[in-house]
Parts: structure tokens; sequence; C-alpha cells
């Protein structure tokens, strides 16, 4: 029978944010090479700029400020 951790519950929870936060990054990632015109390929839509200048760099930290929130939970707790 396993004991579980101390902070078991809090870093379950903790995991959840890292993963959510690098999810976050990569899809803010994926959308800035396509959108941004370092693509070879053509992007069908027109975006306007101030999604790639604003929105995107806003999902990129926020995904980066869960990640450090899920270390965190995950580590101290």
């Amino acid at each position: 029978m396993q004991v579980p951790a101390a902070g078991g519950r809090h870093a379950e929870q903790g995991v959840r944010y890292i993963r959510r936060g690098l999810l976050y990054m990569l899809m803010a990632s994926v959308i800035h090479y396509y959108v941004g015109g370092y693509s070879p390929e053509q992007f069908p839509l027109t975006v306007i700029p101030e999604v790639t200048q604003y929105l995107v760099p806003v999902l990129f930290l926020g995904g980066l400020g869960l990640l450090g929130f899920g270390v965190y939970r995950r580590f101290v707790s």
C-alpha cells in the first residue's frame, strides 16, 4: 500500500498547471509562427496585426505564469 505524499493533492494540481502553461506557450508559438509570416506557407485568413503584437505575447506570458505557478505549487506544497 502506498502512502500519499504530504502535499499530494496540491502536487497533482501543480502538474496540471505546468502542463496547461506549456500548452498555452506552445499554442502562442505556433500562432506567432504562422500568423506572423515566418512560415513558408500562406495563412488563409487575414489577421489584424494587433493579434501578433499584443494578444499572442499575452497568451505566451499567461502560459509562462501558469508554468511558474505550477512549479511553485508542485515543489513548495
